[in-house]
């Protein structure tokens, strides 16, 4: 497929899942030549065409289109950099995920088998404002140990070798804490 309609098929379907609000979160996939593919700044993610994207460098950079690359540019130009096996990642604000988050001081150990093989622990990654250098540089020290991480306040990093290993895992990762949810609310019902 086509790194640009690959990357609106998935940043339309974030939105449409409602993993994004608003002009929310952010989709990347590292290019062959050692550019970024990048989803731009200010854009609901369901109007994104292939047009609107841009081409950043390994060095911040834009290279290519007429919108301004996504804030959260560095998270994703970090982690490309510490993670050799990466070349796709997710950055949304899934709503279960978004809201344990307040709640999770570390990191979490999944209680649903399938998540345990396929994602390992989660990473947890505390508070810094949104599109900073600072939060970037936590993750860039969490990506390495996690292949998902919770953004205390500000939803999750997934990432994979593929957009449909990255997408895949931000699915993973909220259905998990959303059946977590569900158990504690039946604990609380019937016990």
């Amino acid at each position: 497929m086509d790194h640009r309609k690959e990357l609106v098929k998935y940043a339309h379907l974030m939105c449409q899942k409602g993993y994004s609000v608003a002009t929310d979160g952010n989709l990347s996939i590292l290019l062959n030549d050692g550019s970024i593919l990048i989803t731009p700044a200010g854009f609901r993610k369901g109007e994104i065409d292939e047009e609107s994207l841009v081409i950043i460098s390994r060095e911040g950079e834009k290279l290519y289109g007429v919108n301004e690359p996504s804030s959260e540019k560095w998270m994703h130009i970090f982690i490309y950099q510490v993670r050799d096996d990466v070349r796709a990642i997710v950055h949304a604000h899934p709503p279960y995920a978004t809201a344990f988050s307040l709640q999770m001081p570390r990191e979490y150990e999944p209680i649903l088998p399938e998540m345990k093989n396929f994602i390992g622990k989660f990473g947890f990654v505390a508070f810094k404002e949104p599109g900073t250098i600072e939060l970037a540089e936590l993750v860039r020290e969490k990506a390495p140990k996690y292949n998902v991480l919770i953004l205390q306040k500000h939803g999750v990093v997934t990432y994979g070798k593929t957009l449909q290993d990255a997408f895949n895992n931000l699915e993973r990762l909220e259905f998990e804490i959303k059946i977590r949810t569900l158990r504690e609310l039946f604990k609380t019902k019937m016990g």
